[in-house]
């Protein structure tokens, strides 16, 4: 992982995942669930759950344009169904968004 730059790999049913979370991904997020960049932080308290996996989400997609290709993903509903589901997949990308959006608290800063 680096945090720095939000990048972060992980498996969902085997299937290796690369996300990388920059304005982009942050962009395509907000656009996809009506939110403002300024509401970011809201919507992370409010429904953790869904800013997580969407972010994710997104990062996904971001981590494919940036090399010029299609991400192939799965729907996000789906997406989250397969990460929700998984326990120990949720907490790994829960601590992956957290140290992407505050890398100060890891002396990163």
């Amino acid at each position: 992982m680096n945090n720095l730059r939000g990048e972060f790999t992980f498996d969902i049913n085997g299937k290796k995942y690369e996300a990388v979370i920059t304005l982009n991904a942050l962009r395509m997020m907000c656009q996809a669930d009506g939110i403002s960049l300024n509401g970011i932080e809201k919507y992370m308290q409010e429904d953790p759950m869904t800013a997580i996996c969407s972010l994710t989400y997104w990062g996904i997609k971001n981590a494919a344009m940036r090399k010029g290709k299609d991400s192939k993903l799965m729907g996000f509903e789906q997406f989250c169904a397969l990460v929700l589901d998984d326990g120990e997949t949720f907490e790994s990308l829960s601590a992956a968004v957290m140290q992407t959006l505050n890398p100060e608290d890891e002396g990163n800063a």
